[in-house]
């Protein structure tokens, strides 16, 4: 990397900033993960507060080809695997709002659960347009925007040392797999429409305020010549999103390499991948900043399609040998994004399993 005087000043915040907590969360962990535990007991209780016929519903075997079904299309398109959240009842709702806290930060939860909330207002929004305009389609498209229209699945049993669960609906899937202590939180999926609501009591309310930002800054912190090698297409590529389906279909880095930065622009991707990152507990999350860490940040690449234009249609991802972070900008008011590990997705690293991962077929 190439420094200058202002730079060294901002490696010596960034080593405050990022290097601090990973040692200090090291020294407190006990042998088995504080974020392993607790999601073990809330999934248990979670679990027990579940009928025969929901557990039937909703409890699969670790190695059911299921744990790597998803999508995020409507529930009107694709019916999610597991037990639908509309139909809990408010004890069950609770508990699963419990085990949500103990697998997410702070920022995760709040993330997740706007998400959710979206769709109810999404429902709406398309309320007061399905007025102005009856369309047999929108009507049923309609009937799926709810935040009850989750659904959440257990996979193994949590009071075993290998288990996982997900949920997974319009716009966010979350999928965790725990074994021997270790926490997997990969793939994350999230997205947003309205990415910015644009009026009435919410208006300027956003689910995923950061993603599309952080991107933005990192892009203007480069040279023009960076800018250059980070840029492959002046057009945002719709196919491009490694979504449910494509797993693995990026074969070979691209753009400009983090080796290339400034200590301050380093930081600026830091700032990026840390908030991808940091929705999980902690110890989860400083986990896999250790894996990146332990692989190299200088092994990272960042690309960029489309205009550097925070209201723009654009499309950016960070690829590297533990890492793949893709955002997506749909359209200026609708955003997507996905947080994977290329080397243990649903924890196959650690499982010894492999999962087959289909797009739905519609």
């Amino acid at each position: 990397m190439k420094f200058t005087m202002m730079d060294m000043a901002c490696l010596c915040t960034c080593f405050c900033v990022l290097s601090v907590p990973v040692a200090a969360a090291d020294e407190l962990l006990p042998a088995h993960a504080r974020s392993a535990s607790q999601m073990s007991e809330a999934a248990g209780v979670f679990v027990a507060t579940l009928d025969k016929e929901q557990r039937a519903a909703s409890v699969f075997p670790l190695d059911a080809e299921a744990r790597a079904t998803w999508s995020n299309l409507p529930i009107s398109m694709v019916r999610p695997d597991g037990l639908l959240v509309g139909t809990l009842n408010d004890e069950q709702r609770q508990a699963l709002h419990e085990l949500l806290r103990a697998s997410l930060s702070s920022q995760g939860y709040a993330k997740l659960t706007g998400i959710m909330r979206l769709d109810d207002i999404l429902f709406q929004i398309e309320s007061a347009e399905l007025m102005k305009d009856p369309n047999p389609r929108r009507q049923a498209m309609l009937r799926s925007r709810s935040s009850g229209n989750y659904a959440v699945a257990v996979y193994g049993d949590p009071g075993r040392d290998d288990w996982g669960w997900k949920l997974a609906g319009h716009h966010a899937a979350v999928n965790f797999t725990i074994s021997n202590g270790q926490v997997g939180f990969t793939p994350t999926f999230f997205g947003s429409d309205p990415m910015t609501i644009d009026e009435g009591p919410y208006a300027g309310w956003m689910a995923l305020p950061q993603e599309g930002a952080r991107g933005i800054d990192f892009m203007r912190s480069l040279t023009d010549a960076q800018q250059r090698a980070a840029i492959i297409e002046d057009v945002s590529d719709e196919g491009i999103f490694e979504g449910p389906g494509r797993r693995a279909s990026l074969a070979k880095y691209e753009g400009l390499k983090a080796d290339e930065l400034s200590v301050g622009q380093a930081r600026l991707l830091r700032a990026l991948v840390s908030e991808y990152v940091r929705n999980v507990d902690f110890d989860s999350a400083e986990a896999q900043l250790r894996l990146i860490d332990e692989s190299g940040w200088d092994e990272l690449w960042f690309s960029w399609r489309g205009p550097v234009d925070i209201n723009g249609k654009f499309y950016y991802r960070v690829h590297g040998p533990r890492l793949l972070i893709e955002y997506n900008r749909q359209s200026p008011n609708h955003d997507h994004m996905i947080v994977r590990d290329p080397q243990n997705d649903y924890g196959e690293d650690w499982l010894a399993l492999h999962y087959t991962e289909h797009h739905p077929v519609l």
